[in-house]
């Protein structure tokens, strides 16, 4: 019932200081414990918990994304759910606007991690790999 309220929050005003203070708390209680991430099994649970607050927060607001697209898909007159680039297009709206609330957000990352680590060398569904000339190291 508490992720619906932080949802109720978001879809009424936005990422307020309430709804970012909403999220934290719920953040706090989950890597304390005392809540679970229900759309999570055991080891997508741990892994949040150990990715930290802006993993959890993005996690968050990704799932707010797809359940309202989905919950929109059932207005009258529409047919079928919404289509997955939808969700992804949505979800990377509302992760953006969440990262920028929370002070999280870097307009020139692009930049720095070709400054820092080199040239993307390739990309997938989740990750983005850089490699520097000379570095024993590939970056993801």
């Amino acid at each position: 019932m508490r992720l619906e309220q932080i949802y109720g929050i978001i879809a009424k005003e936005g990422f307020t200081d309430i709804a970012l203070q909403e999220i934290n708390d719920y953040i706090k209680d989950i890597q304390n414990g005392k809540e679970d991430f229900p759309r999570f099994n055991l080891s997508e649970h741990a892994g949040l918990s150990k990715g930290g607050a802006p993993l959890i927060g993005a996690s968050i607001i990704a799932c707010y994304a797809a359940a309202s697209l989905a919950a929109s898909c059932k207005a009258e007159g529409r047919e079928g759910g919404p289509a997955n680039w939808e969700i992804d297009e949505r979800q990377e709206q509302l992760i953006e606007q969440w990262a920028k609330a929370s002070n999280l957000w870097e307009d020139n990352s692009e930049q720095f991690l070709i400054e820092e680590f080199g040239p993307m060398i390739a990309q997938g569904a989740e990750a983005k790999v850089y490699y520097k000339e000379g570095d024993t190291s590939v970056i993801t």
